[in-house]
């Protein structure tokens, strides 16, 4: 008894400690992004990226979305979605690509940075989740505009609020989003702890080893992978960051789980989160995973043969000590 009270403690004060991380970050963007829209500078903004919006098949406005999820949180741009006044909503298709791009290049600030701390390039991780995962959208536009499939009306879970030109109704449309989110978190979070209850998380690491060993990540740096896909880039970044201040695992197998944990992170949680606005989760999740390993083998197949200078130039950083280099059992 006094373990299962103790485990619903530690449910409980997850959920809060997330909630507040969360609405820490998405409370003031929320206000900016209304403020932004006061003023004309969404349209601005808009106007700048709609070009790129079209490549990927999304209306313009949705330009904001992107935006703010790239800088903030998936749940701060779901948000903002919510608040968008999409006249013709979104198609399966677009909800998808939409929901991919979401996941290579969500809270990249952050995440760049804790990736430069366990050793590799700010640019590199750019240029990997950024630019790699955009067109890896605008080839899935591409594919889902030849063959009309997911052509059919997107089922969208959020809210998604009347605009108004009254300030509270904006207030108030604002709080029954977030009281949405914060029903979603503790979901979530419950829905993961079934999930090692019922050790679906840990047939998903045994699952994913072999593929991490088959595209080349060694031993040491598989297991730390598995938490990063499974739990988020904040464990796996962090158990990471400690085994590379080691000097046990090779630093090719640093970039390589690193740019894996990049690209796949938090599968459960992220993958349920954008199903919320209609993404198909094969495409989030099956083609999100291939298309993630085998990124991820093309990078240290191609760059395999080259010196230590150049992946210390362009790959990676100071933060990978000298034991990492040359020869590690």
């Amino acid at each position: 008894m006094d373990k299962s009270i103790k485990k619903i403690k530690d449910i409980v004060k997850n959920i809060f400690e997330i909630t507040y991380e969360l609405f820490r970050i998405m409370i003031p963007t929320l206000i900016v992004v209304k403020i932004l829209q006061e003023f004309g500078f969404v349209d601005i903004l808009n106007n700048f990226l709609s070009p790129l919006m079209f490549l990927v098949g999304l209306p313009e406005e949705i330009g904001i979305v992107v935006t703010t999820t790239i800088l903030t949180s998936p749940y701060t741009g779901l948000a903002v979605l919510a608040g968008l006044p999409l006249e013709n909503g979104l198609t399966s298709a677009q909800a998808s690509v939409l929901g991919l791009l979401i996941l290579f290049a969500h809270s990249l600030p952050i995440e760049a940075l804790i990736c430069r701390r366990a050793g590799v390039r700010i640019r590199a991780t750019i240029f990997v989740r950024l630019i790699l995962g955009f067109l890896f959208c605008v080839m899935l536009h591409q594919f889902l505009n030849a063959t009309n499939l997911l052509s059919s009306q997107a089922t969208i879970i959020i809210p998604f609020s009347e605009p108004s030109p009254i300030l509270l109704d904006w207030v108030i449309n604002q709080i029954k989003t977030l009281f949405i989110i914060f029903i979603i978190i503790v979901l979530i979070v419950i829905l993961i702890e079934i999930f090692k209850y019922i050790g679906i998380q840990r047939l998903i690491e045994l699952s994913l080893k072999p593929f991490l060993n088959l595209i080349g990540v060694g031993e040491r740096a598989s297991t730390i992978a598995v938490v990063g896909v499974t739990l988020g880039i904040g464990f796996g970044g962090g158990l990471l960051i400690q085994e590379v201040k080691s000097g046990k695992i090779k630093y090719k197998d640093v970039f390589g789980v690193i740019t894996l944990i990049g690209m796949l992170h938090s599968v459960i949680e992220d993958t349920g989160l954008v199903s919320l606005m209609g993404a198909n989760i094969f495409i989030t999740l099956l083609l999100r995973c291939i298309l993630t390993l085998l990124c991820v083998y093309l990078i240290l197949k191609i760059f395999s043969n080259y010196s230590e200078e150049f992946w210390k130039k362009y790959l990676v950083n100071d933060n990978i000590p000298k034991q990492s280099y040359g020869n590690i059992s």
